[in-house]
């Protein structure tokens, strides 16, 4: 039996997983973050030897019996995942370092080619066509990553700051949040915040974007607000890239846990997308990247990935969205 694994990583965790030669997932794990922006090489190195060692464990199986791994992580060198994997898999195990934007693509539609808006903890829009690949967005909490996770949760915060002032109109978000963290007040909140090192910092920002859809599905007008004003700035990336690369042809996908917080991000970035480009054909995404990375691995084992049905992996599944 053949079995291929893959590992997704980024600011947040690193996903794990390892599937049999047929597609059966047969082993799973969750690390810590693995981005060179945050983490040390330690650290990245730590979390992919006991992400790899927890799956392996959970699979019940050696490393020697890995015929292939893949990768994405935003690691500066190719090498420190090479050294991290060294100690654990043998010369027969195939390691094949790919990037956050294919496996998230093939993850979603099954396609090398084409045009996808990535939104998780950070965010950026990317194309690869004949031509090659090109991307914008993608800078960083500080000065970009318009519409991710952490983006929508600094918009939510700084609506609580506005509503506690008494210059911004009420939110349920506010008591929504102080009863996520277990916070009595505001202020406690933006202690617990500047008390924590950068990248925790960001990915408790992030965490908030599903309590602000759950608000926006209680009708809160604030939060329906923030997220119709991130999938806009999605959209104006996707916009401008398309308009830069002439995608027009290529089938348009999301990716990142963003797009789960709320259907209305797909509908309200799907309508100003064709408001420029009608003849853009948006696809729902089918699959987490880390399950891109799998099925990559099953491809090239002689599988036909294209035919798997949502249910084959329904832990990682999105939801079944619609434009409608």
């Amino acid at each position: 039996m053949r079995y291929v694994a893959s590992l997704d990583g980024g600011g947040t965790k690193l996903s794990c997983l390892i599937a049999d030669e047929r597609g059966k997932l047969v082993g799973r794990a969750i690390a810590g973050s693995t981005n060179s922006q945050f983490d040390t090489v330690d650290e990245i190195q730590s979390a992919i030897r006991s992400g790899v060692a927890e799956a392996l464990a959970s699979a019940g199986i050696a490393a020697a019996d890995l015929s292939a791994i893949y990768t994405a992580m935003p690691v500066l060198r190719i090498e420190i995942i090479e050294q991290a994997l060294d100690t654990l898999v043998g010369g027969n195990t195939a390691l094949h370092i790919s990037d956050e934007f294919t496996f998230s693509l093939f993850g979603a539609i099954q396609e090398r080619r084409g045009s996808l808006a990535l939104a998780g903890t950070g965010s950026f829009a990317g194309v690869r066509n004949q031509g090659g690949f090109a991307a914008v967005g993608g800078w960083g909490a500080m000065i970009g990553d318009e519409g991710s996770g952490t983006h929508i949760g600094q918009q939510a915060l700084a609506a609580c700051a506005r509503m506690t002032d008494g210059r911004g109109p009420s939110t349920m978000l506010l008591e929504q949040i102080l009863r996520l963290w277990h916070l009595p007040r505001l202020l406690d909140v933006m202690i617990k915040l500047y008390a924590t090192k950068l990248n925790e910092q960001r990915k408790l920002v992030a965490s908030l974007c599903p309590l602000v859809g759950q608000c926006a599905a209680s009708g809160d007008e604030v939060a329906v607000r923030i997220l119709n004003d991130a999938a806009g700035q999605l959209a104006d990336q996707m916009v401008h890239l398309i308009g830069k690369t002439d995608a027009h042809d290529l089938p348009l996908t999301v990716s990142g846990g963003v797009w789960k917080s709320s259907p209305l991000l797909f509908r309200s970035f799907g309508r100003r997308v064709q408001e420029s480009y009608p003849q853009v054909a948006i696809l729902p995404p089918k699959f987490d990247p880390v399950i891109g990375g799998i099925m990559l691995g099953l491809e090239a084992f002689g599988v036909d990935v294209r035919r798997m049905e949502q249910d084959t992996y329904i832990d990682f599944a999105f939801p079944r969205f619609s434009l409608d």
